[in-house]
């Protein structure tokens, strides 16, 4: 499964992080195997959600994945069982890889994960200053 967005270790187990309208800090999951009595399923969508301290939070990284085909760099937007959809703003890039292109400087399009090489970009963050 693709990850993309902020993470961070919460009692030792890895949460998606978030920051709600009243700028607190919140773990979020949706793996049964990391619910417990503490998280709630505020709205019945099947995602849990908990309010942590800033210092509860540790190895706290921002993940960004990016594709490579045939040595072009793309991003990646959505994923489906066996697709990726992969967008680039270059010409050179959605030419070579036959991209549609949707408009002036965006060509997008399905290809199959088998095609992708996938690498996730992670930069450390600073849980106190999110």
């Amino acid at each position: 499964m693709l990850r993309s967005d902020i993470f961070g270790k919460y009692k030792g187990r890895i949460y998606e992080i978030t920051i709600d309208m009243e700028n607190n800090m919140k773990i979020m999951t949706e793996d049964k195997d990391k619910i417990d009595t503490t998280l709630e399923d505020k709205y019945n969508s099947g995602l849990y959600t908990k309010v942590v301290k800033r210092n509860e939070i540790t190895d706290c990284v921002s993940i960004v994945p990016y594709g490579i085909i045939n040595g072009e760099k793309v991003q990646i937007l959505k994923e489906k069982e066996d697709k990726f959809q992969v967008s680039s703003a270059s010409l050179l890039v959605g030419s070579n890889l036959k991209l549609p292109r949707i408009d002036r400087d965006t060509w997008l399009g399905w290809v199959p994960k088998s095609e992708v090489r996938v690498i996730e970009e992670k930069t450390p963050i600073n849980p106190q200053e999110l």
